[in-house]
């Protein structure tokens, strides 16, 4: 049985370039150190859920350790990011939560990703108006 994403879990992430394919975008989440990949930033995000949805059901199968923080170059991306103000548009993130609910067959919370943001290459388009 899959495990589901519990509702108070709430991860930061930053998404950037991908520093070995052009044209693709990365979704890294700090406090796991996971990431996902994908032709836009809604694929890179949707990408990262399922890579934490697998490491959860993992983590609960071998009882692994769940935490492993992403290198501190990360941090400082987010947090360049973050102070820029630059969070990823609210609609976005919804509709990345009703393809994950519709594929999962639950609900996960839109505060899974409760501080997305993405570096000064992400299209404007892809974040919120201040």
């Amino acid at each position: 049985m899959r495990q589901r994403i519990s509702k108070s879990m709430s991860f930061r992430t930053c998404v950037y370039p991908s520093p070995d394919e052009k044209g693709r975008f990365i979704a890294h989440c700090l406090e796991l150190d996971l990431v996902g990949e994908g032709a836009n930033v809604e694929d890179a995000i949707s990408s990262l859920l399922e890579v934490i949805e697998t490491q959860i059901e993992s983590c609960q199968e071998t009882r692994a350790q769940f935490l492993f923080f992403a290198p501190a170059q990360i941090w400082q991306k987010y947090q360049l990011a973050r102070r820029a103000n630059r969070r990823i548009a609210a609609e976005l993130l919804e509709r990345i939560v009703e393809r994950a609910n519709q594929r999962l067959g639950y609900t996960v919370s839109s505060d899974v990703f409760d501080n997305i943001v993405g570096t000064k290459e992400i299209p404007d388009e892809c974040l919120a108006t201040v």
